[in-house]
C-alpha cells in the first residue's frame, strides 16, 4: 500500500493556489515533476520545469486517459476556437490510483451534457457543456462552459460548417438554460 503523496512546500507555494482551494491529491511523476489535483483544478507541469505549473479548471479540461500498458496519463485542455489544444503526457512509476480516479471523477462531475449533433451525414460536432465544481468563486457567470469539438473531415474555418455548429450550439444551449 502507498502511502499518500503530499507536494513539498516549495511545489504548494509555486501553485499560485486561490483562497480556500483544497488540495485532494498528488503524486510525482517519473521525471520527479508534480501533478496536483485540487478541489477547483488541475495543476500539470509546465514544459521546461522549475516548480511552474498550468491550473487547469476541471470544467476546461477536455479529456484525460490513462495508458495502462505504457503507464502514461495523457491530459488535453481545451482551447479556443482554431487553436491548438494543450496536451500533457505524463509517465507515472508506479501510477497513484487515487489520483487517476481523483481525475476521472472530476471531469466527469463536470459535464452538464454532451451531445453528437450530425451537421452532414454521419459527421458533426460535438456540443459539450460543463459547470466547474460548487461554490468556486473563480468560475464564469452563469457557471456553464460551452464547447464545440468537430468531427474528423470538417473544417471548423468553413464559415458553412461554423455556422451550422452553432446552431447546433444554440439549440443544445436552450434547452439547457432555457
Amino acid at each position: 500500500m502507498r502511502r499518500r503523496q503530499t507536494p513539498p512546500r516549495e511545489v504548494k507555494n509555486s501553485l499560485a493556489l486561490r483562497p480556500h482551494e483544497r488540495i485532494l491529491a498528488a503524486a510525482r511523476t517519473a521525471t520527479e515533476e508534480w501533478v496536483v489535483a485540487t478541489d477547483r483544478r488541475l495543476h500539470l507541469p509546465e514544459p521546461g520545469g522549475a516548480d511552474t505549473f498550468a491550473g487547469i479548471p476541471w470544467e476546461q479540461l477536455e479529456h484525460a486517459e490513462w495508458d495502462r500498458d505504457e503507464e502514461v496519463l495523457r491530459v488535453t485542455a481545451a482551447a479556443p476556437l482554431g487553436q491548438p489544444m494543450p496536451t500533457w503526457r505524463l509517465r507515472f512509476d508506479p501510477p497513484d490510483q487515487r489520483l487517476l480516479a481523483l481525475i476521472r471523477e472530476r471531469i466527469t462531475a463536470s459535464v452538464v451534457t454532451e451531445r453528437h449533433v450530425p451537421l452532414r451525414g454521419r459527421v458533426g460536432v460535438r456540443v459539450i457543456a460543463r459547470r466547474p465544481p460548487a461554490g468556486d468563486p473563480d468560475a464564469a457567470e452563469g457557471g456553464i462552459v460551452w464547447a464545440l469539438a468537430f468531427d474528423e473531415g470538417l473544417d471548423p474555418n468553413d464559415p458553412d460548417v461554423l455556422d451550422a455548429a452553432h446552431r447546433a450550439l444554440a439549440t443544445v444551449r436552450a434547452e439547457i438554460e432555457p
